[in-house]
């Protein structure tokens, strides 16, 4: 049994442990446990569970939580656990997948919404007709929206840790990195979900269960139009890789090299302060920053040696070359400035423009740093990959002339938050013949002698 596997079998069974002793603990907490709402609840989870979204990533994320919550208000946090148990009985999925993961997600949901009702009832949270018969404002604040405002944070955290650190088990991956990534910006999710449950929780106990339907039919209908949504972004998404395919058929030399770059401004502009939306659009314009390239001749891409004056200025046009493919596609201008000016540098000797300092735009100075940082940790035919710390050194040597330095600083935070590994740095069976590194096609033009190689 290889040592991953077996910590991911001990996590697994410890996950189980806790999930039980806590799914008691709720039970207890419960005052009139009921089977009947266990079941009622349970039904609801089971269907809610059928539906999930697909997302782009491939990945599925379904509202069961919303479920999780009314089960919560309308019964109490015994109820509540039990009942999202049902939600892993996804016919889609369960009988594909590998037995342990299928206890993992029932032990994780189990546990996760077990602490989350206990929270909610010890900080003070009314449940059943308790939660109706206080009109007072003050009194809901204090025993309904604080509580469950606690119980979502705890489900919140509870939920994606359990997750992030059961890929970072199975996966070798760093587990902030996996957090950050995955998990870190669906906390306005959970919280509007959870605002859903409270609705339904109420219309149960005023209502009854016909209510609940009445809610969850127009729920269901409108998840076929977040579906479409998701679709189309996936359609996009793979139409811009097909691009990057097309970049890379021309030069094998950087195979990966986008989605890389990509990957690093994404992190980079998270670590920046950028909004969501800009962190997304950089993830495009990063992608796409060579995009240019399949203007370029193929025997120039290709050369292996030095470029004439007359190669190098014909290689130079790919980012005016990219900038005609990219503006044809509905991108913020950021993103077409990214493309067009990320090859630039801070002293003004770059290219296409020229220009100095704040004058490139912000998403042109943060891709030109991870452009060349991945360049440096991937092993090409003429050297083998820096470390990280390495190229950190060689970036830190260029800062303020090549490299914008605050864009350097966001590039450090992120790569010690989210981790990255250099690419092709395995040791060779054989002592290697040292060859000279003959100068990247990048390099070529007016500079002080400080260029690092970013192709």
């Amino acid at each position: 049994m290889r040592e991953g596997a077996a910590r991911v079998r001990i996590y697994v069974a410890a996950c189980c442990l806790a999930a039980g002793a806590t799914a008691m603990a709720a039970v207890r907490e419960s005052s009139h446990f009921s089977w009947a709402a266990v079941i009622g609840f349970g039904a609801l989870a089971f269907v809610v569970a059928q539906f999930p979204f697909a997302l782009p990533d491939g990945g599925l994320y379904d509202i069961s939580f919303v479920i999780t919550i009314a089960a919560l208000m309308a019964s109490g946090p015994g109820e509540a656990a039990i009942a999202t148990l049902f939600a892993t009985l996804s016919l889609r999925d369960a009988f594909h997948r590998p037995p342990i993961r299928n206890i993992f997600n029932a032990s994780q949901l189990l546990l996760t919404a077990a602490l989350g009702g206990i929270v909610y009832v010890r900080t003070g949270g009314f449940v059943g007709t308790a939660l109706i018969s206080q009109s007072a404002g003050s009194t809901l604040v204090r025993h309904a929206f604080l509580p469950l405002l606690a119980a979502t944070a705890t489900n919140f955290f509870v939920n994606t840790f359990l997750v992030s650190e059961a890929i970072s088990l199975s996966e070798g991956r760093n587990f902030a990195g996996v957090w950050r990534r995955g998990y870190s910006q669906l906390i306005g999710n959970y919280t509007a979900f959870a605002l859903l449950g409270l609705l339904i929780g109420v219309l149960k106990i005023l209502l009854g269960w016909g209510s609940v339907l009445f809610v969850l039919m127009p729920l269901l209908v409108a998840r076929h139009a977040f579906q479409a949504a998701f679709t189309m972004q996936g359609a996009y998404d793979d139409t811009v890789k097909g691009l990057v395919a097309a970049i890379e058929a021309k030069d094998p030399y950087t195979r990966g090299h986008a989605q890389r770059v990509s990957r690093l401004s994404e992190m980079t502009a998270r670590a920046y302060g950028l909004s969501e939306e800009r962190c997304r659009a950089i993830r495009y314009s990063a992608l796409m920053h060579d995009v240019g390239k399949l203007g370029v001749l193929s025997r120039v891409l290709k050369k292996p040696g030095k470029l004439t004056p007359e190669e190098y200025e014909h290689m130079k046009v790919h980012p005016e070359r990219g900038v005609e493919i990219v503006q044809e596609i509905d991108l913020l201008q950021e993103a077409i400035d990214g493309v067009r000016h990320h090859h630039e540098r801070m002293d003004g000797h770059g290219y296409p423009g020229g220009l100095v300092g704040d004058q490139i735009p912000l998403f042109a100075r943060l891709i030109m740093v991870c452009d060349a940082f991945d360049s440096m940790t991937s092993t090409r035919v003429y050297r083998v990959a820096k470390t990280v710390e390495e190229a950190f050194v060689e970036l830190r040597r260029c800062a303020g002339t090549q490299f914008d330095e605050a864009s350097l600083n966001a590039l450090e935070k992120a790569v010690s938050r989210n981790g990255w590994e250099p690419i092709g740095r395995e040791e060779p069976d054989e002592e290697p013949i040292e060859l000279k590194q003959p100068p990247t096609r990048m390099e070529k033009g007016p500079t002080d002698g400080t260029q690092v190689a970013s192709r």
